[in-house]
Parts: structure tokens; sequence; C-alpha cells
């Protein structure tokens, strides 16, 4: 059999206004790594079911394993899934943390999917800046910001820098728009030093650490686990598709130019000597 849970993730109170000033980065990984958080609780859960259960083995999966979550815990009730492709629940949203253990005994319970509720709303499809969905529930993930900037690997194309905008790691966008994120379940969480970052001098700042730093920085936090060179690279191409002033242009230019020069023999950063290459001939300098 397989269990299934679901636990709602920070997220912006009723009413509160999205954040759109400098750049960002989806919620989920504003606090502690989830992946290990929820294995944590689903062992400590399942071991002590254990023992009444002396034979009871189990797996967890939370994100990591060849294991489809959500539509395992569609099957079990926990929500359906939306026209984003993600499991909405009909009073926490889609702000969830999913997972599931492998259980080899039997609960004698079959399933129980929950009705769809998405009706005719098509908000997340119409939300989506670069047009990942190609139809209710079918997503292009090439085209998604998520991928962009979590899964893919080495450069950007001068298309895909446009398309993340803002969004130095992950996006927010269909699930912002969603009516039944209106309301959603908050707890605390604790927020990675990226989120107090304001001034364009903080994000260079940024944007200048070693990876060393950058480990340290983020070790327990779920942005552990991008890497350091595709977060510089998003954080890079952000700050230059929020920039509409030539001093500010500059400024990045600058401090791109003095990160290359350090980095000449980094051939995971080729891009950055071709951004700050690039930025060279547009200032004419």
């Amino acid at each position: 059999s397989v269990l299934c849970v679901a636990l709602p993730y920070s997220a912006l109170p009723a009413g509160a206004p999205t954040p759109s000033d400098g750049p960002r980065y989806a919620r989920y990984l504003q606090g502690p790594d989830y992946h290990d958080d929820l294995k944590d609780r689903l062992a400590r859960t399942l071991e002590r079911v254990s023992t009444a259960n002396p034979g009871l083995e189990f797996k967890s999966c939370v994100d990591t394993s060849a294991v489809l979550e959500r539509a395992w815990c569609a099957l079990a009730g926990l929500g359906w899934i939306g026209k984003n492709t993600m499991l909405i629940h009909p009073q926490y949203g889609s702000y969830l943390f999913l997972g599931v253990a492998l259980l080899n005994q039997k609960t004698h319970r079959g399933p129980a999917p929950h009705p769809d509720y998405c009706g005719s709303c098509t908000r997340c499809l119409e939300g989506c800046p670069t047009g990942a969905f190609t139809a209710p529930r079918r997503m292009d993930a090439r085209k998604c910001i998520s991928y962009l900037t979590l899964e893919k690997r080495g450069p950007h194309t001068s298309d895909e820098s446009g398309l993340i905008g803002s969004w130095v790691a992950g996006c927010d966008l269909c699930q912002e728009v969603c009516p039944f994120n209106r309301k959603p379940a908050t707890r605390s969480s604790e927020i990675p030093t990226i989120e107090n970052a304001t001034q364009l001098s903080q994000w260079l700042a940024l944007l200048a650490e070693t990876e060393e730093n950058y480990a340290s920085r983020i070790a327990r936090s779920a942005l552990s686990r991008i890497q350091w060179n595709e977060f510089q690279r998003n954080l890079a191409e952000t700050l230059l598709n929020q920039s509409g002033e030539l001093t500010d242009r500059k400024k990045i230019a600058e401090a791109a130019r003095m990160k290359a020069e350090t980095l000449t023999e980094h051939a995971d950063l080729v891009w950055l000597r071709s951004l700050w290459q690039r930025l060279a001939e547009e200032l004419g300098s």
C-alpha cells in the first residue's frame, strides 16, 4: 500500500500584496530543506506505527525518487490535479509539500479521488508568461521558469534569459493566480539571507560571493538544491531583466567582469564571460 501525506508550507496571507520588486524565488524555497523535513516526519510516524506492527517496512519518497507523489496523493483524496498540473487541496490550495511511504502491508483501503473543482477557470494557463501549458494539465517543461532556473545546466539562450524575468529560482505565478490559494495556510519558516537583499548593491554582493560562502549561507535551506553556478547565472540575468537605468547596467557589467576574471578556468561559468562581453558591447565600453 501507499501512505500519502501533504504538508502546507508558508505562503502569503490573504489579501497580502504579491512581492514584485527585485529578484524573486519560489516560496517553497524560503524554509528549511523540505526533502529532509518531510522524510523525518514520515519516518517518525511510521516508526511509532511499527511498534504495533513489527513486520512493517517502508520506503519514504519526497520528490527525489522515481515516484510521482501528486498522482498517488490525488488517488488518496488529498486533492485533485489542477489545470496547472499541481495538486490542489480545497482548503489549503496548492502550496503543499507532498510525500508518500511505500508499505509492505495492505491497508485494505482503496482509492478515494477528490472531485475536480477547477471548473471553467483558466487563470493559471493564462498567467504563465512563457506559455508553458500546451493544454489544461499538460505542460512543456522546457518552457517552465522552474525548469529553466532549477534544472537546466549551462548557459541560457538569449530567449530563455528573457523568459525567466525576475525569478532567480523557481516560479509561483501559476499558483498565485489560483482562487484556491487566496487563503493559503501559513506556518513559520526560516528565511534565507537572499530574502533580505533589497538594494542593487546587496544583490551584486551576492553575485560576487564565493562558492564556499554560498554553500555555507544556504546549507540548511531548500536553496541548497540549487548549484552555485546556476544561482549566479540566474541572479545576473534577473538583475539585467529588471535594470532599465544605464547606471545600474554598468554596475552589473562591472560585477560580471570582475567575477569572470577570477573564474577564467571555471568551465561551468562560460556564460558569465559571455554576459560581460555582451554588456560591454551594449554599453560601448
